[in-house]
């Protein structure tokens, strides 16, 4: 268990600990002289049951408010030291703030220097205690009047906290998640290289374990661990430790308010979205705070987006001039530089705030559910129902610390529609994805009344229609979806309704069969529009006019000026430069494996390929082509040979 401390300077906070473990926690050469703690410092002790304490030492005077909030961002519990001969002070008072923002439920009041004062003092200071604490967080903490200096009821403080730490590690182990831990400090060990000290949040450290440093992004590995002075190989969450570390770090590359994560969670981000509680009489303003969160104070600005009403917490977007690590639930402060005034401080909700429509109402809506759902179950409901453009799953187990275990347990749980779209997955409620279908089919009809003459539009053509549009990505699954569903048929790049045929006047129609029976036995390797004229008996500028006019309605497609493929050819010209490209160790291919593989010829191969980039299949770089990003983002989705199939699954 760890336990901080809290309260007025010079109340007896160092001594208290020092009675309590025997260990001295100002360390610095000015806090010896001064006899006033300046730095957060550590001790610890082990009860007769064999549980571990560790002791969080905060500094108590006002200008040390940035290292106190440190101290106490991560701890178990807390101990409140008021000292019996002054009574509450101003610094007992804000600390008392910072810990009820923080949320911060267990703790224990000390009253020290109880030998100073008679009974009659002694009451009335319990009485103010108690009057403080009303309303808090710790108004039922038990108050316990000890004097370092005798050891006056030591024992029996000794004997509450053995009894909350042997509670405590009886307590079940939270669902397995990445490593994050809190770096509060760090140094260098002669012989070992760069050490740091901090609190475990979640997760496990091992020995030889690959980290990343947050916000930096450096890459370590743990070389050593130490709990309460001895080297471990595992460290558990919830503990205090020490971390030597290698890789291409120093001490002046990682401090306070740097984290080591999991590499798979790291995501610095400079926008949170929180919920916020004012202290009373609080008022934020446009200029720049001290914005604390774990170890970090960094500057920033406050953007409210939804008020809060009769004192309730308001809904905020906090701006940071530098990226810090952050998880849903993290705790965050706000203090104002100029009036050395603690404002406010609450929760993260999303951690990766919106940079456009942060304020707009579905967002706040979405926020204020956020803010209801005590889960990660009930926030991905939450999101599923919002965001009908999909929810980002990669970003939302990193955002609430999930493991892919943890994750598909939520998936099988809520059931959503889960596709990949390039390097995401994303997940819809099963009524938007249904509503995307519909929207996108009345698209379709509706191009359909417009141009019944043509087969049908491409898929660009699709996307320049009036309405919400989704990406690329997305875009391939829902036409994928519907072409599995019978809603939507393929005819080379372009897309109809399986019952809709093109108007085609009779002499066009009669002439279009004749066509498509010349270009059926040739392959890959049409022949030229003169070719076809001739061996159809007509003109060359008639077929080439004729041509050309069946490319606009989509039934035939123009290669090269004068040469015209069926539309599944077209398909198969395509599925060769994905094979090429999929085969190539470096995604990339020439003309000439282009001409072996196909067959056509090197003046048709080049044809082709100035097609297919101007297709957006591919794309000429350095004397090769390589599938275009935006074509390979399909993923496991391609053309297929078969017009009513169209996209298929690959095997």
């Amino acid at each position: 268990m760890i336990v901080a401390t809290a309260g007025h300077v010079d109340h007896g906070k160092t001594t208290l600990i020092q009675a309590l473990t025997g260990e001295d926690t100002d360390r610095l050469a000015e806090e010896k002289r001064r006899g006033l703690t300046i730095d957060l410092g550590f001790a610890w002790t082990r009860t007769e049951a064999g549980a571990w304490i560790g002791f969080v030492d905060v500094p108590g005077h006002e200008k040390f408010i940035r290292n106190m909030v440190a101290g106490v961002t991560a701890v178990d519990a807390v101990m409140l030291v008021v000292a019996a001969d002054d009574g509450p002070m101003p610094q007992t008072r804000e600390h008392l703030a910072i810990l009820d923002l923080l949320g911060v439920t267990q703790g224990v009041v000390a009253l020290t220097r109880a030998d100073r004062v008679d009974a009659e003092r002694l009451a009335a200071v319990r009485e103010d205690v108690t009057t403080l604490l009303a309303g808090t967080r710790l108004a039922e903490a038990p108050r316990f009047p000890v004097s370092g200096m005798t050891g006056e009821g030591v024992p029996a403080l000794q004997h509450w906290l053995a009894e909350q730490a042997a509670d405590r590690a009886q307590q079940s182990v939270p669902p397995k998640a990445g490593a994050r831990l809190v770096v509060d400090r760090s140094f260098t060990v002669k012989g070992s290289g760069c050490v740091v000290t901090g609190t475990l949040i979640d997760g496990c450290l091992n020995r030889e374990e690959s980290l990343t440093v947050a916000p930096s992004g450096n890459k370590v590995r743990i070389r050593g661990l130490q709990m309460h002075g001895e080297d471990v190989d595992r460290v558990p969450p919830g503990s205090r430790c020490a971390v030597n570390l290698s890789g291409d770090i120093d001490r002046d590359a990682i401090g306070r308010g740097d984290w080591l994560v999991a590499p798979w969670l790291y995501q610095p981000t400079d926008r949170l979205d929180v919920r916020l509680t004012l202290q009373p009489g609080a008022r934020l303003h446009r200029g720049a705070l001290v914005i604390h969160i774990g170890a970090a104070a960094v500057s920033g600005r406050v953007v409210v987006l939804a008020s809060g009403q009769d004192g309730s917490p308001l809904l905020a977007q906090l701006m940071l001039t530098f990226p810090v690590q952050a998880c849903v639930g993290g705790r965050v402060i706000l203090r104002d530089p100029a009036m050395n005034v603690t404002l406010g401080g609450g929760e993260v909700l999303d951690p990766f705030g919106l940079r456009r429509g942060r304020s707009a109402d579905s967002r706040t809506q979405l926020l204020a559910a956020l803010s209801a759902s005590r889960d990660a179950t009930g926030r991905l409901h939450a999101r599923l129902q919002a965001q009908a453009q999909g929810v980002d799953l990669d970003q939302f187990a990193r955002a609430n610390n999930l493991t892919d275990d943890r994750l598909e347990e939520l998936l099988e749980r809520l059931r959503p529609v889960v596709i990949p779209a390039g390097h995401q997955r994303l997940a819809f409620a099963e009524e938007h994805w249904t509503g995307w279908q519909s929207r996108l089919l009345e698209r379709l009809d509706h191009w359909h009344r417009d141009h019944p003459d043509r087969i049908g539009p491409t898929e660009a053509e699709l996307t320049r229609l009036p309405g919400p549009h989704l990406d690329q990505p997305v875009r391939h699954r829902l036409l994928q979806a519907l072409i599995n569903l019978g809603e939507l048929s393929r005819s080379g790049f372009r897309f109809r309704r399986p019952g809709h045929r093109p108007r085609l006047a009779p002499t066009d129609r009669a002439l279009l069969e004749r066509v498509l029976e010349q270009l059926a036995g040739t392959g890959l390797k049409p022949p030229i529009a003169g070719e076809l004229a001739e061996a159809l008996g007509l003109t060359r500028d008639d077929m080439l006019a004729f041509l050309e006019r069946m490319d606009r309605l989509g039934q035939l497609v123009a290669v090269a000026p004068n040469r015209f493929y069926r539309p599944e050819s077209v398909a198969e010209l395509a599925a060769i430069a994905v094979e090429l490209a999929e085969q190539s160790p470096t995604g990339a291919f020439d003309a000439r494996a282009y001409r072996d593989r196909s067959g056509i010829g090197r003046r048709l191969t080049v044809s082709v390929l100035e097609y297919l980039d101007r297709a957006g299949v591919t794309a000429f770089i350095n004397e090769e082509r390589r599938l275009q990003p935006a074509y390979r983002q399909r993923q496991a989705v391609t053309l297929s040979n078969n017009e009513e199939n169209g996209y298929t699954a690959r095997p």
